[in-house]
C-alpha cells in the first residue's frame, strides 16, 4: 500500500477519535453512536477504496447488521436493549475487520475465530507501529524502476531537510502577524471575540486536568483505530479459514467414554423430565399465592433450567470434537445419543418456559423475565439447528449458527420493544381484574422505573375512556412524576438525538393540562406527587415513610 494511503489511515483514525470526544463527552447517548461507528468504518474503507483493493461482497453483507444495531441505539431507550445493540454492533465490526479482505466469516470455525480475534487484539496494540515500520515489496508501485527508486530514496533526507526549513521559517514569521491581526479583529467584532474566547477556553487552567485526560484518550483511541485499520487492510487478507476438514481438536476420547457421559446425562434428564409433566400440563392450578408454593419454586427454577440447557449444548459440542468415531456404526451411535440429549434438553427448556409463563401470569412481566422468555425461545431454535447439523455431519458450522443466533436475539429485542411490551402486558393483565383490585395487582413502582420506551403505552392507557379510575390515578401519578423530571430540551445537543426520548418528551408535554390533577412538589431535593390526597414519592414511586419535618 502506498505511503499516501497509509497517511490517510492515521489522519482518519485521529479524526474518528476526535469525533468520539465531541460526540460523547458529557453528552447522553443517542444518534452519536451511529455517527461514530459510521466515521470509524469510513476511515478504514476510504483508503482501501482509493487503492482499489478488492473487498469481497460477503464482507459488505456484515454492514447490514452493523448499521441496523447502531441505528437502533437511537430508537430504543431500555438499558439492556441499548447495551445489546452496542455490543452486537462492536462485535460485528470486529468480525467485519478480521475478515475484510477474505470475506470468509461464514466459513470460519471456532479455531479461526479465536486465532483471528487474538491477532486482532494484538494488532490493536502493535498495529499502529507496524503501519509505519512495515514495508512490503509487493505493495510498491510497479511502474517505478527499482534503481531510480533507490536513488530517489537516497536523496529524500536532503530534499526533506531543505523543504522543512522554509516551512519552519514561514510559520515563525506568520505567527506574530496572525496574533496582531486576530487581536484587532476581536476588538472590532464582539461576536468574533466571543467565539475566540470559546475556542481558547480549553486552555483554562481550571480545566487543565480534564483537557489532558481527553487528549490522552483521544490519542489512545486513534492509535487503537489505526491498529484495527492495519489489520483490516493488511492482515485480514491472509486470515482466511483453515481447511474445513481439519478438526478443531484431534479426537482423543474413545466412544465408550463419551457414550457413558452422554448416557448418564440422558438418564438424569429423562428422570427429571418425567417429574416435570405435572408442572408442564397442570396449568395455573399448580400456583398458590402464599406459603412455600410452586410459584416460589418456579421463580428460582427457570434460570437453573436455562443454564442446564446451555451447559448441555456446550458439553455435546465439546464431545463431538474430541470423540473418535472410526466406523459408521460408531458415528450413528454417537449421533443417536446426541440427538436424545438435544431432545431432552428441549423438554427441559419447555419446562422452564412453562414455569416462567405461569409465574408471569401470577406476578406480571419484568425485564428479566421477558428477556429469559426470549432467550429460551432462541435457545430452542439453537437446539433445533444443532440437531440438523449433527444429522448432516456439519457441526463445524456451529459458529455461523451462533452468529445468526446472536443477531436474531438482538433483532427480536428491538422489534419487541421491551419496556413497551412490559407496560402493555402488565396493564392489560390488571384490567382483567376488578377495578378495586388494580392497586394491588399493578406494580406501579416498577412501571415508573422503566425507560422512555414505556411512556407512549402509559399515556395511551391513561387516555382510554374505559380505563377504571384507580388505574387512571396510578398512571397519572407516574406520568406526572416523569413530566416533572424531564430535562430541558435545550440541554440536549443534536448529537444526542434519541427517537424514543424525543417522542416521550413530546407526549408528556402535550399531556401537561390533563396531568394537572396530579400536582408534583419538591421537598428536600426529592419529588412527590399527590394522588387523591395521598402523597407518593416519585423516587421509586413509593409512599414516603416520613414526609413532614
Amino acid at each position: 500500500m502506498r505511503s499516501r494511503s497509509k497517511n490517510l489511515f492515521w489522519v482518519f483514525a485521529l479524526l474518528a477519535a476526535l469525533s468520539f470526544d465531541q460526540l460523547f463527552w458529557e453528552k447522553p447517548g443517542g444518534i452519536n453512536f451511529f455517527i461514530f461507528i459510521l466515521l470509524a468504518l469510513l476511515g478504514g474503507l476510504i483508503p482501501i477504496w482509493l487503492e482499489r483493493i478488492p473487498i469481497p461482497w460477503t464482507s459488505y453483507v456484515l454492514l447490514a447488521p452493523i448499521g441496523y444495531f447502531a441505528v437502533m441505539t437511537a430508537f430504543r431507550a431500555d438499558p439492556f436493549t441499548s447495551f445489546i445493540n452496542g455490543l452486537i454492533t462492536l462485535g460485528v465490526v470486529v468480525l467485519f475487520t478480521i475478515t475484510l479482505l477474505n470475506g470468509a466469516w461464514f466459513r470460519f470455525n471456532v479455531r479461526d475465530h479465536l486465532v483471528n480475534i487474538c491477532k486482532f487484539i494484538l494488532n490493536c496494540f502493535a498495529g499502529g507501529i507496524l503501519f509505519f515500520v512495515r514495508t512490503k515489496k509487493e505493495g510498491d508501485d510497479p511502474s517505478v524502476d527499482p534503481d531510480e527508486a533507490q536513488m530517489a530514496d537516497a536523496s529524500k533526507p536532503a530534499r526533506n531537510k531543505h523543504k522543512f526549513l522554509p516551512i519552519l521559517r514561514g510559520t515563525l514569521l506568520a505567527l506574530p502577524i496572525l496574533v496582531v491581526l486576530t487581536l484587532l479583529l476581536a476588538s472590532a467584532d464582539p461576536v468574533f471575540s466571543s467565539r475566540l474566547r470559546n475556542l481558547f477556553s480549553i486552555f483554562d487552567l481550571d480545566r487543565l486536568g480534564e483537557t489532558l485526560f481527553r487528549l490522552v484518550y483521544i490519542v489512545v483511541l486513534a492509535y487503537l483505530l489505526l491498529g484495527a485499520y492495519f489489520f483490516g487492510s493488511v492482515e485480514s487478507k491472509a486470515g482466511g479459514p483453515e481447511s474445513p476438514e481439519k478438526p478443531l481438536i484431534h479426537p482423543f476420547l474413545g466412544l465408550v467414554e463419551s457414550g457413558i457421559i452422554l448416557s448418564a446425562v440422558n438418564l438424569l434428564f429423562a428422570l427429571f423430565v418425567s417429574l416435570q409433566f405435572t408442572y408442564l400440563f397442570g396449568g395455573t392450578t399448580n400456583i398458590h399465592l402464599e406459603g412455600f408454593t410452586y410459584a416460589e419454586y418456579a421463580r428460582r427454577g427457570f434460570f437453573e433450567l436455562l443454564a442446564v440447557g446451555v451447559i448441555s449444548l456446550t458439553l455435546f459440542y465439546a464431545l463431538s470434537n474430541i470423540t473418535r468415531r472410526e466406523t459408521s456404526a460408531q458415528r450413528r451411535l454417537f449421533s443417536g445419543l446426541g440427538l436424545l440429549l438435544v431432545g431432552l434438553v428441549g423438554l427441559i427448556l419447555a419446562s422452564a418456559y412453562t414455569r416462567l409463563t405461569l409465574y408471569e401470569a401470577a406476578y406480571g412481566f419484568t425485564r428479566l423475565r421477558t428477556l429469559t422468555h426470549i432467550f429460551i425461545i432462541w435457545t430452542g431454535l439453537l437446539l433445533l439447528a444443532v440437531a440438523v447439523l449433527e444429522v448432516t455431519r456439519s457441526l463445524k458450522r456451529v459458529p455461523l449458527v451462533l452468529i445468526l443466533f446472536i443477531i436474531g436475539f438482538g433483532v427480536t429485542l428491538n422489534i419487541l420493544n421491551l419496556d413497551r411490551f412490559i407496560v402493555t402486558q402488565n396493564i392489560a393483565r390488571s384490567l382483567e381484574t376488578t377495578s378495586d383490585e388494580v392497586e394491588t395487582e399493578l406494580d406501579t413502582g416498577y412501571l415508573h422505573s422503566l425507560s422512555y420506551d414505556s411512556i407512549p403505552p402509559l399515556i395511551s392507557f391513561y387516555n382510554r375512556a374505559e380505563a377504571p379510575d384507580p388505574l387512571k390515578d396510578e398512571l397519572g401519578g407516574i406520568l406526572a412524576c416523569r413530566l416533572a423530571a424531564l430535562d430541558s430540551p435545550q440541554d440536549i445537543p443534536w448529537s444526542s438525538w434519541h427517537a424514543s426520548r424525543t417522542r416521550a418528551v413530546e407526549l408528556l408535554q402535550n399531556s401537561t393540562e390533563s396531568l394537572a390533577d396530579f400536582p408534583v412538589i419538591e421537598k428536600q431535593g426529592e419529588l412527590f406527587v399527590e394522588i387523591n390526597g395521598r402523597t407518593m414519592s416519585c423516587s421509586g414511586y413509593r409512599a414516603p415513610e416520613m414526609f413532614d419535618d
